[in-house]
């Protein structure tokens, strides 16, 4: 029993309670082939919002939340270390419109992202699963109509901050 756990993979999801990243969490924790063990991390493990994470089939065994500041490299660095893989899947997300997108959403989502990949780097990681958003894609007033979305496709950065993220919406 020892030995199969000395050859979990030990994965990290960001936002571990996030509704993307709780699914992950389930999925991974579900692997009976791999057999991972989650770090998950989290702004507070033990609020309530988290608890459903506890409950999931593997998570007594194999699941670790863990309290994390994305925009504290420190923090960033100590959750990391050691993982053989990393799921980025956190992204600030505001509760109502926001007043001021770049400072709000986009620098702390800059930041937290750079200091993941650093750590990632500076840990050795092999492997590193970025999550985006659509509205990453979706705001282009200048985008055809009915083509579809692919990784050529960009939101337009002007027209984000003209209009505010929160009014990004597909075809402009």
């Amino acid at each position: 029993m020892e030995a199969a756990a000395a050859k979990r993979s030990v994965v990290c999801v960001t936002a571990a309670g996030g509704f993307v990243a709780s699914w992950l969490v389930k999925l991974l924790l579900s692997d009976s082939k791999t057999r991972y063990t989650v770090r998950g991390t989290a702004r507070d493990p033990g609020d309530a919002k988290n608890a459903h994470l506890n409950v999931l089939e593997g998570a007594e065994e194999r699941l670790q939340l863990v309290r994390a500041d994305l925009l504290d490299y420190d923090s960033v660095a100590s959750v990391i270390a050691g993982c053989d893989g990393v799921f980025h899947v956190a992204c600030p997300v505001p509760s109502g419109r926001s007043t001021n997108p770049e400072a709000e959403i986009i620098a702390p989502a800059v930041t937290g992202t750079l200091n993941v990949l650093k750590a990632c780097h500076e840990a050795k990681v092999k492997r590193v699963v970025m999550v985006s958003s659509g509205a990453a894609v979706v705001a282009n007033p200048h985008w055809p109509k009915g083509k579809a979305f692919d990784e050529e496709s960009w939101s337009d950065e002007d027209y984000c901050r003209k209009n505010g993220v929160s009014n990004a919406t597909p075809g402009g």
